[in-house]
């Protein structure tokens, strides 16, 4: 008589059960790649907009009042996918990736599971968030020139913490990126993100206003309470 081969229920329980440790094992590691692989592409992201910002107030794209000296622009201007404020035609060659140009109705951009927002200081000293996309885009606002020709400021947070990103990340005209843990004081994602929006000078230190000054560097630093420190 012929001897069938194959497993025993035994065998496939233990089988199965070592697929299920290795997984279990496997799954958290690879989740905490894409984390540090999301925020790795974002510090990549911001840093590349502050190249793109100095290139683009070198080139006095948007000269409100005339001066001779540029300003910064919004992120739908850098990427060239509207007519800047002022200006008479889209920005050609564009100083960013137009993907950087496609704002929601929110005025926010979604780039590798984190949100980018763009801030310009405002001539009343209320900071101006980016334009909502696929709307009029803001004419030139004269008032706010000499303001916009020295400061700007963007954030990336993470549409969900701890499951897209863990940290949040600003950037300004200085071209250096700080990061806070997103841990204990604020969780800046997009369920979080109306303390960020109501108040754009978060990561500053005490007593700034309309981006005037510097981050808040260390713990309890922040005027939202965070330690912002050098991202790494």
């Amino acid at each position: 008589m012929r001897k069938e081969s194959g497993f025993t229920l035994i065998e496939l329980m233990i089988v199965i059960a070592i697929i299920a440790i290795i997984a279990l094992i496997a799954i958290p590691n690879l989740l905490s790649s894409r984390l540090v692989a999301n925020e790795t592409s974002t510090v990549g992201t911001l840093r590349s907009l502050a190249s793109a910002q100095a290139e683009f107030q070198a080139r006095q794209v948007v000269d409100q009042d005339a001066d001779g000296l540029g300003e910064y622009g919004f992120l739908q201007e850098l990427a060239g996918t509207v007519i800047p404020r002022g200006g008479v035609a889209a920005l050609d060659p564009a100083s960013i990736s137009q993907a950087l140009g496609n704002v929601d109705a929110a005025g926010l951009v979604t780039k590798s599971g984190f949100v980018i927002i763009m801030f310009l200081p405002g001539g009343g000293g209320a900071e101006i968030q980016e334009p909502a996309g696929g709307g009029a885009f803001p004419g030139a606002v004269p008032a706010d020139a000499n303001f916009q020709e020295t400061r700007w400021c963007a954030y990336g947070i993470p549409q969900t913490v701890r499951n897209t990103g863990n940290r949040a990340f600003v950037i300004n005209q200085q071209a250096e990126v700080y990061a806070t843990t997103n841990v204990g004081v604020q969780n800046y994602d997009l369920a979080g993100i109306a303390p960020l929006l109501a108040n754009p000078d978060a990561a500053y230190a005490a007593g700034v206003t309309n981006l005037a000054g510097r981050f808040g560097i260390g713990v309890g630093g922040g005027q939202d309470g965070g330690t912002w420190v050098p991202a790494s």
